[in-house]
């Protein structure tokens, strides 16, 4: 982004601090202004934007001053639906410029309300999630993206409204959306295959599977990626909740899991024992601890409520408000 294209975005943060829109929104454009500072500040406006922002030169003789307001509020209503609303570079533009003059304080109001409305459902979905997992996951299509390293980090949670879910990920992932930050652990994935195996002595013989386990902290929300046969290993007692996920590298997914239920360590927990395993079977019967991998999308999060753990699981049918299927895994 060139200096000038910079200099557009932060001239029209400023203008929304103090532009005229209908009383009602006045409050509201402190919290969108500050969102699109920190958006800026992070490099997480798309390069796209201010150029789509551009309203060419002011070539007005009479009213030049009046122009110029107007061509502000044109900018800051693009600005916070490109950034913000995820609309495309060239739709944004469009439809602004079919905006009369006389509605465009209107028409800011309007997107400032937008915003505000969405973050106010965010916090309280987030709250939702955090209180009573199943009463949320029964209700609403729900994603994670997961990352690379295991450890406490702030992630946020947004509403995609092309896919119609809410979804919680790293910075990186939101793209375009209005979203609320949230502290959270994220559990990295290792390989099945990659794992260590130990020569036990007779009886019981064979071999037992080393995985590598890490202990939830820092945040009262553990998080991981889609489970596609992958499996949870977990110890949980109360405040202590030390938990591994898996992926079906060389070996189906319902075996790896059976197998990880006969032979796992779990390291970081006590006596290397774990709990379970939350793992894809054929059928999901009645065990809480399985779940069906074919047809369906499969997440496992868990939740500290009042210094307590807990695992909950989402399976839903692939696509746009597929039937959802929640429960408590502990």
């Amino acid at each position: 982004m060139s200096k000038d294209e910079g200099v557009r975005i932060t001239d029209t943060i400023n203008f929304i601090r103090t532009a005229t829109v209908p009383p009602a929104h006045n409050a509201e454009r402190a919290t969108v202004a500050d969102l699109l500072r920190d958006r800026y500040n992070d490099n997480r406006i798309g390069v796209t934007i201010s150029p789509a922002m551009s309203q060419g030169g002011n070539l007005a003789i009479f009213g030049r001053d009046q122009v110029k307001e107007y061509r502000h509020y044109r900018r800051a209503i693009i600005l916070i639906r490109m950034a913000l609303q995820n609309a495309h570079h060239t739709v944004a533009p469009a439809a602004v410029s079919q905006i009369t003059d006389a509605n465009l304080p209107t028409e800011l109001g309007n997107s400032l309300s937008q915003v505000t409305t969405t973050l106010q459902d965010l916090t309280t979905k987030l709250a939702l999630l955090k209180s009573n997992p199943v009463t949320f996951l029964n209700n609403n299509t729900f994603s994670m993206i997961g990352d690379a390293t295991s450890a406490p980090v702030q992630y946020e949670f947004f509403y995609d409204v092309l896919g119609n879910q809410y979804n919680l990920g790293p910075k990186r992932s939101v793209g375009a959306w209005a979203a609320a930050p949230v502290d959270v652990y994220q559990l990295s994935v290792q390989p099945y295959a990659g794992l260590a195996r130990t020569n036990r002595l007779n009886p019981p013989g064979g071999q037992s599977l080393d995985v590598v386990g890490v202990i939830a902290n820092g945040a009262d929300l553990m998080v991981t990626t889609q489970l596609t046969g992958c499996a949870i290993v977990y110890y949980l007692n109360g405040a202590n909740l030390v938990v591994a996920h898996v992926q079906p590298t060389g070996i189906v997914a319902e075996t790896m899991c059976t197998n990880l239920r006969a032979d796992a360590r779990l390291s970081n927990a006590p006596g290397q024992a774990f709990t379970a395993v939350f793992g894809a079977q054929a059928v999901k019967g009645g065990n809480p601890n399985n779940y069906q991998k074919a047809g369906c999308f499969n997440y496992c999060i868990g939740v500290r409520l009042g210094g307590t753990w807990d695992l909950y699981a989402q399976q839903r049918q692939p696509g746009f408000g597929g039937a959802k299927l929640a429960w408590k895994i502990t």
